[in-house]
């Protein structure tokens, strides 16, 4: 080599080279520190995973809190069926999507911690497990606030 080259070589900055080296595979980005999902992000994933299976709690509660169906066994038998709606099963769904509600503005505010970088995104689950219990809730509350209240 030249001293010319030699000159031009190192007058370069190290940056450069680094660079060089993550976008060809060889390095590592000396811009993205982070190794694994740190426990803001975890938290986020936990907490939509958990308002979820609030979610799924409240259909099973409904189920339970809606007027029994006539079938073939109380027709032959003879049996009485509830033909309302249990009032206490419907308070506790009520709470239970205020819960779930609550959870997930919580997962979103651990979402909306991380988002400093370009490529962060924001979980589509949260957003749409809100929005289900948001609209669940106003249902609710036109169809069955005079049971409740």
């Amino acid at each position: 080599m030249d001293d010319d080259e030699k000159s031009l070589v190192d007058e370069l900055p190290n940056d450069i080279f680094q660079n060089l080296t993550y976008l060809h595979g060889t390095g590592s980005n000396p811009g993205n520190r982070r190794k694994k999902a740190d426990w803001v992000t975890k938290m986020a994933t936990i907490l939509s995973f958990v308002s979820w299976v609030v979610a799924f709690v409240v259909l099973i509660v409904l189920d339970r809190a809606q007027p029994e169906k006539h079938h073939l066994f109380t027709r032959f038998y003879n049996t009485e069926v509830r033909e309302y709606w249990e009032s206490p099963l419907l308070s506790v769904a009520l709470m239970l999507l205020i819960a779930a509600l609550a959870i997930c503005i919580f997962a979103f505010i651990f979402n909306m911690l991380r988002m400093k970088r370009k490529t962060d995104k924001y979980k589509k689950s949260i957003i749409i497990i809100g929005g289900v219990t948001v609209i669940g809730i106003a249902f609710f509350l036109l169809n069955f606030g005079a049971l409740i209240f």
